[in-house]
């Protein structure tokens, strides 16, 4: 059946021998990296954790972040990744919220716990008590079978929601595996392949990163540094002869300048691969001057869809501002807001049906009921338009949402994190260009009738609360905000007014 467990049961049967996984000097084959998912699966069923219940994985980039997603799934426990750049008190909400039984976290990020229900068990990597190595070590070496259906759970990913909390897309063992192995297909991916991961593995892109490698029997090397440095991407793709790898456009930018000085292997990179923001016509031309071996692919998608579209370059034939044509299984339509088809190059609704989709939003029937269709459509807020030939073309992204280097952030979590301050009467929280980040944000407050706002404090109070990527990073103190007819700030115009007083004379 097509369920992880399965698929990674082919690839060790076929390789046992082979290196699956490769963390700094650590390496593992497929043979014992079976092994070691077996005994995660089993040391659940020893602290009777029933198939389907949840289970939070707060855990950075390694063999055990990888072992846990695999594991779980033989186990038929649904994984919830937790986002590491979260402040504690995000990190409650969404454990509290997706009802885990357990949270199996790092040691030195036991303080991310803080606020936790004390009913939610807690088990450490690194040697921090209660251990996970300990239970580890006492399970039997194999797991007791377990009945496990593709439709059945493999995750729960919470995103970011413009009502101010995050919400958990639920994703099929199917659903994954198709985003996987379609990638793998469209983009010529084989057994032979290296891949590089290099996004923390809490997000999806990851997530389908290491699957996509794991099931076709190829070799991944988890990039083994806390931070995301273009020297040590560099090193990692010499070293190990890396041939397909998943970039943010930044560090693109630096790619292509150590091509371009001799400093990076030209002839190793196969497939290029870019989802958070789209590639510009100058660093797509230099990218397939220096690396001519290599199929460079922009990958619209997003966390409840998986991918939808690919936008494959070519030397001086991009066609620019596109996101590409629909991935293979995958159905695009425009719609007018009745829910009416509208002609080539009119902008609407952007909806998606295909197998890669989630099954919908973990408890919030409401939310599924505007999002879908009943014809299984999803909307999720992207508006753009379809050519002639059927490329997809987006406008905005999701209306008013924010993306800072590959992170969603939605202003109306922010806002109500500003407004809780005790000096704030009222915030409009916006994104502005960043050539690095892609986008920055920034906020406006109103102070409180008497109070003044000390933007310092204010900065302090929201860094308490919220992770990094999701800070401001300028607050201005203003008289006013602009207002529609029903009293809501309007931030579209209070961004445009920002713009303008920005602009240079």
């Amino acid at each position: 059946m097509l369920t992880l467990g399965d698929a990674l049961e082919s690839a060790a049967r076929r390789r046992p021998d082979k290196v699956a996984l490769v963390f700094g000097d650590q390496r593992l084959t497929y043979g014992e990296f079976w092994e070691r998912t077996g005994r995660w699966a089993a040391a659940l069923q020893q602290l009777g954790v029933a198939p389907k219940e949840r289970v939070a994985l707060l855990l950075p980039n390694g063999l055990e972040m990888a072992q846990a997603y695999f594991g779980l799934a033989r186990a038929g426990v649904v994984g919830i990744p937790i986002n590491l750049r979260w402040a504690p008190q995000e990190v409650a909400y969404v454990l509290d919220h997706a009802e885990v039984s357990a949270v199996i976290a790092d040691g030195a990020l036991s303080g991310l716990l803080q606020g936790v229900p004390p009913h939610i068990r807690r088990y450490f990597t690194g040697g921090a008590e209660p251990s996970w190595e300990a239970e580890l070590a006492r399970a039997p070496a194999l797991p007791q079978p377990v009945a496990v259906a593709p439709e059945d759970p493999s995750v729960v990913v919470y995103t970011s929601g413009t009502t101010g909390k995050p919400k958990g897309a639920i994703r099929s063992h199917f659903s994954n595996l198709v985003i996987a192995l379609t990638l793998a297909t469209e983009l010529g991916i084989g057994h032979d392949d290296i891949g590089l991961a290099l996004l923390p593995m809490f997000h999806v892109n990851s997530m389908w990163f290491v699957t996509l490698s794991l099931v076709i029997g190829a070799t991944t090397v988890i990039y083994a540094q806390r931070n995301l440095t273009p020297v040590a991407v560099v090193e990692a793709i010499n070293r190990h002869g890396i041939t397909y790898s998943m970039f943010v456009p930044s560090l693109l930018t630096f790619l292509a300048d150590a091509a371009e000085r001799g400093q990076v292997r030209p002839d190793s990179l196969r497939v290029m691969m870019t989802a958070s923001a789209p590639l510009g016509p100058s660093l797509s031309e230099r990218l397939l001057r220096a690396f001519p071996r290599a199929e460079l692919v922009d990958i619209y998608g997003a966390t409840e869809y998986g991918a939808v579209t690919l936008m494959f370059h070519e030397p001086g034939q991009a066609v620019w501002g596109s996101v590409g044509f629909p991935a293979l299984g995958q159905t695009v339509r425009i719609l007018d807001e009745a829910g009416n088809p509208v002609p080539a190059g009119v902008v609407g609704e952007v909806w998606v049906k295909g197998p890669s989709l989630m099954d919908g939003y973990f408890k919030d029937p409401e939310r599924n009921r505007r999002q879908f269709r009943p014809d299984g459509f999803l909307f999720i807020g992207d508006l753009g338009y379809l050519d002639q030939a059927g490329r997809l073309y987006l406008v905005d992204r999701k209306e008013d949402m924010i993306i800072v280097a590959g992170e969603n952030v939605f202003p109306a979590e922010v806002e109500e994190v500003l407004q809780s301050h005790p000096a704030v009467a009222l915030a409009a929280v916006f994104g502005v260009p960043d050539p690095v980040r892609g986008e920055r944000v920034v906020a406006q407050v109103v102070p409180r009738p008497g109070q003044t706002v000390e933007v310092e404090a204010v900065k302090a109070w929201v860094a308490a609360r919220l992770a990094d990527y999701k800070r401001p990073w300028r607050i201005e103190v203003v008289p006013e905000l602009p207002l529609g007819p029903s009293g809501k700030v309007l931030r579209r115009v209070a961004r445009e007014r920002y713009r303008d007083a920005s602009a240079p004379a």
